[in-house]
């Protein structure tokens, strides 16, 4: 085995058993709130930025209306749009602050995190709670980016789960709407 495919093994592994903790139940309970939306607006800082607007353009694929926080050509957040946050800790003070606006507008919240002790948790409708790490397993080639309790090491691991939910989430609700793959690739951009 070569060092890509390790590395890809060791990402692989960690999911299995992190994500083997998640709930069908909180999953559920997640898509019911973002078909039952009129608007889906989400937010991730940093790392979780970015998938966060991977989760926005793949629900946008499958015509929910969703949209990522900060985009200047958003539409005003209103009573009943729901309010997806990312935060591994739970407790990013940027997220908190918007967490809480959206709740005082009248809006749903889901949280995504590793920590369910957190701000976030507490003021959620529905969370999904991802481990960081599998404790029991070895990081040779991630290991680079630092142990167990560096946050490059937590925060890669935590990036590639919740790209892969992500996706499981969108592809469930495909199927709940019955969306063919041609309807799916209809919407995929083309100005590109």
């Amino acid at each position: 085995m070569n060092g890509l495919e390790k590395l890809g093994k060791e990402f692989y592994d960690n999911f299995v058993t992190t994500m083997s903790k998640v709930t069908e139940d909180n999953i559920n309970r997640v898509i019911n709130l973002i078909l039952n939306s009129p608007k889906v607006f989400v937010l991730g800082i940093g790392h979780s930025g970015m998938f966060g607007k991977i989760l926005s353009m793949k629900l946008r694929h499958v015509e929910i209306e969703a949209y990522t926080v900060f985009d200047e050509i958003n539409p005003p957040f209103k009573k009943d749009d729901l309010f997806i946050a990312i935060s591994q800790s739970g407790n990013t003070s940027t997220i908190i602050t918007l967490v809480e606006k959206a709740k005082k507008l009248k809006g749903k919240i889901v949280g995504i995190t590793s920590n369910e002790e957190s701000l976030l948790v507490k003021l959620s409708d529905a969370y999904i709670k991802i481990e960081k790490i599998d404790s029991n397993l070895d990081f040779n080639i991630l290991g680079t980016l630092g142990d167990k309790n560096n946050q490059n090491l937590l925060g890669s691991l935590f990036g590639f789960n919740i790209y892969i939910l992500f996706y499981f989430i969108v592809i469930l609700i495909a199927n709940k709407r019955g969306e063919t793959a041609e309807e799916i690739n209809n919407r995929h951009a083309t100005l590109q």
